[in-house]
């Protein structure tokens, strides 16, 4: 065999080692990465249930004190009315005792009425008997007993059921927004539109404030133990949602969430 031969079939076969070397190496790297995902998925999964865990665990507890709220202390207050009212009749008039009998009777009633309105923002009843939109109707009648902001509540579609889980998550965002919207927005009023197709369901919040909603969310987010954004970002990614926000025209912030396939699973799925 010539001196010639000798290089070729030499060369050949070190390029058809590195060849495989290459690939090889390749392979390790793509294995590599595989399961930096796989954990990387895991630990996403792991920090979701978490979440929900701790949610979940949040609901439960506003439940258990709304229903001790309206149980215990509501219904003795309303005895208390009841017998302040039953001793109007008894009193003199003339010598103020009456009158002043009353301003009790009425700062009781105030008291239950603003117990009813914590009791329901803790856990809206409406929500689990009725459905997101009626819940969201009737947090706005409540929201606007107080006087601050007038809430508009407008729906359109065909109104189709909203699941359980993505219900509660999209009620507390919309909590949220209204919440930093009378402290920060500085608005005079507020439109909600709750909107549904068979696969998208669409709710805006529109204020006419100061533009400050995002910014103050944005604040709330880099303190520590506040919520605010963190808190609308998390419960929307559970459930697969997402928020945008824009400058409303002519002022103010329109914020506008999206959750997709969020009807009520069939029963066979």
């Amino acid at each position: 065999m010539q001196t010639i031969d000798i290089i070729v079939i030499g060369t050949t076969v070190m390029l058809i080692l590195g060849v495989i070397v290459i690939l090889l190496v390749m392979f390790q790297q793509k294995q590599v990465i595989q399961h930096k995902l796989l954990i990387r998925d895991k630990d996403l999964q792991l920090q979701r249930e978490r979440l929900i865990a701790v949610l979940q665990g949040q609901e439960q507890e506003r439940k258990r004190i709304a229903e001790d709220l309206h149980d215990e202390v509501g219904a003795q207050l309303s005895v208390l009315k009841l017998n302040l009212g039953g001793l109007l009749p008894l009193l003199k008039t003339g010598n103020g005792e009456a009158e002043r009998l009353k301003e009790t009777k009425d700062f009781t009633d105030l008291i239950i009425q603003q117990l009813r309105f914590i009791s329901q923002s803790l856990h809206p009843q409406a929500l689990e008997n009725l459905g997101l939109a009626h819940a969201l109707d009737s947090f706005c009648n409540l929201m606007n007993k107080n006087k601050q902001v007038k809430i508009n509540f407008e729906v359109a579609g065909n109104g189709q059921s909203v699941d359980k889980e993505k219900a509660l998550n999209v009620y507390r965002v919309v909590q949220e927004l209204i919440n930093n919207i009378l402290k920060h927005a500085q608005a005079s009023e507020v439109t909600i539109t709750y909107q549904t197709t068979p696969s998208l369901l669409t709710i805006t919040v529109a204020d006419d404030g100061n533009g400050q909603l995002l910014p103050s969310l944005e604040s709330s987010k880099k303190k520590t133990g506040s919520l605010g954004l963190k808190n609308i970002e998390s419960r929307l990614n559970i459930i697969g949602g997402d928020i945008q926000f824009t400058s409303g025209a002519p002022k103010g912030t329109v914020a506008t969430i999206h959750v997709e396939n969020y009807q009520v699973p069939a029963p066979n799925s």
